[in-house]
């Protein structure tokens, strides 16, 4: 991790810290006594469900483009990913370059069809957040809690925009090649030496793959049937998310509704769009520990149940996925000192000409 964000993690976790001071160390150890281990590998269990269903709906995508790639290469782009997302600050857009990469590499897809798929991938993703917000509007607004019910309003308005804003920019080609490089523009203010390097292979990057990127996207909002597939996928993963929450406070010998851990889930999932701290740690466990606590339940069990469905969402994944990705790093390695010299004169009319192969 970059040592910039090494402050940001600590402020995290003091957080966590003077959470469970909140909540009182003594009830939450006393709380975590009479956890019942069937239950907590039942969260565990749904994790893992949600994740594969995750991959099952990339998978439809990539055969959507006729891009072939095996079952353990999605997963390890997925848990990449996620590694990436969790130590990115902000609206958790670092770790799709990364899967893009990831698939591009090792399967007979170009970088800009496999992206079409990354981002089709996140608007699926979202949609099931939109209705969630919505039907937990609608549900705390009948438990006559005002202030929560303007919240998720105002959180629905939100990610509305931000789907209705993202499918603008991704099927214009103009709007999109104009947000890359003001993109570029940015990092090259905060990082000159770094993205001056990088100038010609982004522009050929942009260039050439754009329009690919353009044209996957488009025939993957066409596919109707694959559509309708991944969007199916979509919801059953975020089922067996609420269904992780559900488990866990079960584990604690805590009765929940799935409408409450649905609204919290919600609330925590905008928070790790806007935080500045990387994955939102120590923010999400309070917040969601908070909301929880709006709702009736425990401040004990609140903290625990959150720290708990934490370690299985946050901080497992992200040690796994940092393996992952540290473990694709030497391979990339590795295979970039393989190349032939036949193999660089490719890779260098790639970035010469519009219509070369994707850079290495």
């Amino acid at each position: 991790m970059d040592k910039k964000k090494a402050p940001f993690l600590a402020f995290g976790v003091i957080m966590i810290i003077l959470l469970i001071k909140w909540a009182g160390l003594e009830r939450v150890i006393e709380v975590l006594k009479g956890a019942r281990l069937d239950y907590f590998l039942l969260a565990v269990a749904a994790y893992i469900a949600g994740i594969l269903l995750w991959a099952l709906r990339w998978r439809v995508l990539l055969k959507s483009l006729n891009i072939h790639a095996s079952f353990r290469t999605i997963l390890g782009a997925l848990f990449a990913g996620i590694f990436v997302n969790n130590i990115t600050p902000g609206a958790k857009g670092g770790g799709e370059p990364v899967r893009m990469y990831y698939i591009s590499k090792r399967s007979d897809g170009e970088y800009g069809p496999v992206l079409a798929t990354v981002m089709a991938d996140r608007v699926l993703d979202m949609i099931p957040i939109v209705v969630m917000i919505l039907m937990s509007t609608v549900y705390v607004y009948t438990l006559g809690s005002w202030s929560l019910t303007l919240m998720l309003l105002l959180l629905d308005v939100l990610l509305a925009a931000l789907i209705v804003t993202s499918l603008a920019i991704f099927l214009n080609e103009g709007r999109t090649k104009r947000v890359s490089y003001w993109a570029f523009d940015l990092l090259s203010k905060i990082m000159p030496n770094r993205m001056n390097k990088y100038e010609k292979k982004f522009i050929h990057l942009i260039e050439v793959n754009v329009p690919k990127f353009q044209t996957g996207f488009k025939l993957l909002m066409r596919d109707k049937r694959s559509f309708f597939i991944a969007l199916l996928y979509s919801l059953l993963s975020w089922f067996f998310v609420l269904l992780r929450s559900y488990f866990v406070f079960h584990s604690l010998n805590y009765g929940i509704r799935l409408l409450d851990v649905m609204v919290v889930q919600m609330a925590g999932v905008v928070i790790g769009l806007v935080s500045i701290i990387p994955g939102g740690a120590g923010l999400i466990e309070t917040v969601n520990s908070a909301v929880y606590v709006l709702l009736g339940i425990d401040k004990e069990v609140a903290v625990t149940a959150t720290i708990l469905e934490r370690l299985i969402s946050y901080w497992i994944p992200t040690f796994s996925g940092g393996v992952i990705t540290a473990h694709f790093g030497i391979k990339v390695t590795e295979e970039k000192k393989g190349l032939t010299g036949e193999d660089e004169k490719d890779v260098e009319m790639g970035e010469a000409q519009p219509g070369g192969e994707r850079e290495t």
